[in-house]
């Protein structure tokens, strides 16, 4: 096996599905002039219908969710349920930090942190799971950057921050953004659906290396080439299958933005192509109404499909896990010299 190879699964074949929100104030996308933590009066309840329905949720969490004390205590009872992780978060604009970084102007920019420079991404992020050891009383193993924001400096970042895995990648899909160059994000229109490893200061995927990475669900329909191209001919396409209801694009696993008949398809693409973890992900503040979602049946129906995501994921197979036990086991298969296969979950 070359040493750029993402990990493959093994017969029989039985995904992880991990479900993912990123834990944050209220409504970020807002720019709302201060922080607010409304949503997590309800989070509770949502966490009791995610795993009513068999979901092991990853809270990836920021720094002022943590330093909430309200907010705390809510993330705190999820913990002490057992069937839930709580990882890493961050946002370069949301918060003072008590070290220099770059003047992000006023309104802030909402800088990616990979474009701060390594050092102070590094601060922030240890910063953030310092904050949430001393709040929650765990250090975080998981992390997904906010914004997307990831680099090969990036990686040298979470290994010195003691992050294990991270689930920032999103295939087929690119973050650029040339209104601003602190805007602009990763193009990860190219990278593996398939969990790999991340090593030294580099998004090169290997099959061994420091940060296990598990990229968020996508499927491209009717194939790579033709969901992500800007040609012409490939966007006629696109829009021919969508007018004749069929699957067209990339898909991804964000059932606040697909309905679950492409929720579903994306799933079945993933089953068929045996990739070993589907990642699905979500805001915790869009359970309240918010930019995407302003009334409050748009947020009854983003929840159902939550619901129905889970449902799915599981009737395809899947077994429900965090990113920090998705992490343990492929660390297992590492400690017994086999990164080749993965082993069934009982």
């Amino acid at each position: 096996m070359s040493g750029n190879s993402p990990l493959p699964a093994a017969a029989p074949f039985r995904p992880f599905f991990c479900f993912t929100l990123d834990t944050e104030p209220d409504d970020l996308w807002a720019n709302q002039p201060t922080l607010s933590f409304a949503h997590f009066d309800r989070l509770a309840g949502f966490h009791r219908e995610l795993t009513d329905r068999g979901a092991r949720p990853t809270y990836l969490t920021t720094s002022e969710v943590a330093e909430h004390r309200p907010s705390a205590r809510v993330l705190g009872r999820i913990l002490d349920t057992g069937r839930a992780e709580v990882g890493a978060h961050l946002h370069t604009w949301t918060r003072r930090w008590p070290f220099p970084v770059p003047d992000l102007g006023a309104p802030p920019v909402h800088a990616n942190a990979h474009h701060l420079g390594q050092a102070v991404e590094e601060q922030m992020l240890d910063y953030t799971c310092t904050a949430l050891e001393r709040e929650l009383g765990v250090r975080p193993v998981s992390h997904r950057g906010g914004r997307w924001s990831l680099s090969g400096p990036s990686v040298r970042s979470l290994r010195n921050c003691g992050i294990r895995v991270d689930s920032t990648v999103t295939p087929g899909r690119s973050w650029a953004d040339l209104t601003h160059p602190l805007l602009s994000g990763p193009d990860f229109r190219v990278s593996p659906r398939g969990p790999h490893y991340l090593a030294g200061e580099s998004l090169e995927p290997r099959s061994a290396g420091d940060i296990l990475e598990l990229p968020v669900g996508a499927s491209f329909h009717p194939d790579r080439r033709t969901a992500v191209g800007s040609g012409v001919w490939v966007r006629l396409q696109r829009r021919l299958r969508a007018l004749a209801g069929r699957p067209a694009g990339v898909l991804w696993l964000r059932p606040t933005l697909m309905t679950r008949a492409q929720s579903r398809a994306c799933l079945d693409q993933l089953r068929r192509d045996r990739i070993p973890v589907w990642v699905a992900m979500v805001h915790s503040s869009e359970i309240a109404p918010n930019r995407l979602l302003p009334t409050e049946d748009a947020v009854a129906r983003f929840r159902q499909r939550c619901l129905e995501l889970i449902e799915d994921a599981l009737a395809l197979g899947a077994a429900s896990a965090t990113l920090e036990e998705v992490w343990r086991h492929y660390d297992g298969l590492a400690a017994a010299g086999n990164t080749a296969a993965l082993q069934e979950v009982g």
